[in-house]
């Protein structure tokens, strides 16, 4: 019985490794990937995070009671999109038209990236935000890769903002484009 037992736990390791070294991915420590292998990132996420993917678009959120939330979406550019700035500039009158109060509290200075994301030079914005009476605070990320946008969002209760700022520090510095 104990050498059965023993080739279960040997097979179950051998299935385990070959699993790991076939899909190459190392998750960070404490960390969990909420994205899928057909897009073109990895998004590695907090542990304890739920995570959530429509549409192509790859994320997590805290909790049922906190749903500030981390996601990651794809666009290709079209011919009157030709830049960060220009995506931008759509993303800020798309805002100022959908949102109540919208405002702007960090932006890159013209043109200069800001932040990196996986190893591309981007541009970081925070703004704020009503919507139904409730005040949220939005930090996104622009970045380009492989000529197609990314934008990475946090988006928080203006309250909860700032109490899962580290794991999405976390959650910047552990992403990788493939």
């Amino acid at each position: 019985m104990k050498k059965f037992i023993s080739v279960l736990i040997l097979l179950a390791l051998g299935t385990a490794l070959i699993a790991c070294s076939s899909s190459g991915i190392q998750v960070p420590d404490g960390m969990q990937i909420a994205s899928s292998g057909d897009v073109a990132y990895n998004l590695f996420v907090p542990g304890g995070w739920i995570l959530t993917e429509s549409n192509g678009i790859c994320g997590a959120y805290y909790s049922t009671s906190d749903e500030s939330s981390i996601t990651v979406s794809s666009l290709y550019p079209d011919g009157e999109m030709l830049s960060i700035s220009d995506y931008w500039s759509t993303l800020e009158a798309s805002y100022t038209e959908t949102f109540k109060n919208f405002s702007i509290v960090e932006a890159p200075e013209a043109d200069a990236s800001n932040v990196i994301l996986g190893d591309k030079a981007s541009f970081k914005y925070v703004f704020t935000a009503d919507i139904d009476g409730e005040s949220y605070k939005f930090m996104q990320i622009l970045s380009v890769h492989n000529n197609m946008f990314y934008t990475m969002t946090y988006t928080s209760t203006a309250e909860n903002y700032d109490s899962h700022l580290e794991d999405v520090e976390k959650t910047i510095t552990e992403f990788k484009f493939k």
